[in-house]
């Protein structure tokens, strides 16, 4: 299995290039473009990124992908976390821009 655009689903085999971000995240050059687009304030359409407008091949295809960048994503968000923590910044100021108590961040993360 190859590996797909995060944005839009296809493969690496549907694309001229794909590059790898963080936490598993990878963009195609024609998503690219589409941010180019957006921060020059250009219109895209609303439902560019969105897996209802996918062929049913694609999003099948992209199951896979989409669950490996969620869960690699998680592990960069323990990683984040462990920095913090080396800091010595406090699960209260750690849990409060995650929108949970404390504790919880406490049980997430340690």
């Amino acid at each position: 299995m190859g590996l797909r655009c995060s944005f839009c689903g296809k493969s690496d085999a549907e694309i001229a290039k794909l590059a790898a971000g963080p936490g598993g995240l990878h963009i195609c050059n024609e998503c690219v473009e589409v941010c180019r687009t957006i921060m020059a304030d250009g219109e895209v359409p609303p439902d560019r990124f969105d897996p209802e407008t996918w062929p049913t091949e694609r999003l099948l295809g992209a199951l896979k992908a989409l669950d490996d960048t969620a869960n690699s994503y998680g592990e960069h968000l323990a990683r984040a976390v462990d920095a913090l923590r080396r800091r010595e910044v406090s699960w209260a100021k750690i849990a409060q821009p995650l929108g949970i108590s404390r504790q919880s961040a406490w049980e997430r993360f340690s």
